[in-house]
C-alpha cells in the first residue's frame, strides 16, 4: 500500500519523534493513516493539511498516553459529523486504520477523528 509521502511530512514525524511527542508507533501509525488516505481513498493532503492533521494525531496519541482522552465534544457537533455525506467513508477509515494498526480510541478521540477526516474529505471533493 505504501505510497511516497511529502519528505517535509517524513521530517515532521522524525522530528516529533525525536523529541519524544510522538512515539516509533505513533509515528508508524501516522504514516499508515496518511498512507490509507492516499492509497485507498484517493485524499491526497497538501503540506499544511498534513501538518495539522499530523499535530492532531500527536495530541491525541500524548492525552491517550497519559490516560486523558478528549472531552466528548457536543451533541449537535456530533450529529453535524454523523450527517456528513460521506460518513460511511469516514467510519470505514477509522475501522481500516484501527484494524491496520490495532489502535482503539474512545468515543471522544473518535469523534474528533471523524471530524478531522470528514473535513479532509469536503476540501479534497472540491
Amino acid at each position: 500500500m505504501r505510497h511516497s509521502l511529502d519528505p517535509e511530512i517524513i521530517r515532521r514525524l522524525d522530528e516529533l519523534t525525536q523529541v519524544q511527542k510522538l512515539s516509533p508507533k505513533g509515528r508508524r501509525d501516522i504514516i499508515v493513516l496518511l498512507d490509507l488516505l492516499e492509497g485507498e481513498y484517493g485524499v491526497t493532503l497538501s503540506s499544511g493539511q498534513a501538518n495539522m492533521f499530523i499535530r492532531h494525531l500527536t495530541e491525541t496519541f500524548l492525552r491517550l498516553n497519559r490516560g486523558e482522552p478528549a472531552p466528548l465534544m457536543e451533541a449537535s457537533t456530533a450529529g453535524q459529523i454523523r450527517s456528513f455525506g460521506g460518513s460511511g467513508i469516514v467510519d470505514q477509515m477509522m475501522r481500516d486504520f484501527c484494524r491496520i494498526t490495532g489502535n482503539r480510541f474512545p468515543i471522544s478521540e473518535e469523534e474528533y477523528l471523524k471530524m478531522y477526516l470528514s473535513s479532509l474529505l469536503s476540501y479534497g471533493n472540491r
